[in-house]
């Protein structure tokens, strides 16, 4: 399991990075994002805080945090293909786009086909 911690308080941040010393990993390379914000769209993302949907509550100690941060992975992350690298994500982006427009296009064809003009 490898973890990026990305937080706005710099208190919680360094908590967090401390007690997972060991699973820190970029966020190029983590499995998810743990976060005090929706930090990120291309991984999951663990909240962290007494705010609405968090994953960990506030207080916490480094057996909670654990804990938690593996039932997470199990519940977001080990059963899934994996979030796609940037350069895949821009791709089913332009793909999403694509079927859009050609579906769009179609349906302005059909209706002015059904529509006799």
């Amino acid at each position: 399991m490898k973890i990026a911690v990305v937080c706005e308080s710099e208190l919680l941040q360094k908590s967090l990075e401390m007690y997972l010393k060991t699973m820190l990993a970029p966020i190029e390379e983590c499995d998810f994002v743990l976060s005090d914000y929706q930090a990120c769209d291309m991984k999951p993302v663990c909240l962290v805080g007494n705010i609405s949907g968090s994953h960990i509550k506030n207080p916490f100690t480094q057996e909670s945090l654990l804990a938690d941060c593996k039932i997470f992975y199990a519940n977001y992350c080990q059963d899934k293909l994996g979030a796609l690298s940037p350069k895949d994500s821009k791709i089913f982006i332009q793909i999403d786009a694509l079927i859009e427009e050609t579906l769009a296009d179609f349906r302005h064809k059909l209706y002015a086909l059904l529509s006799g003009k």
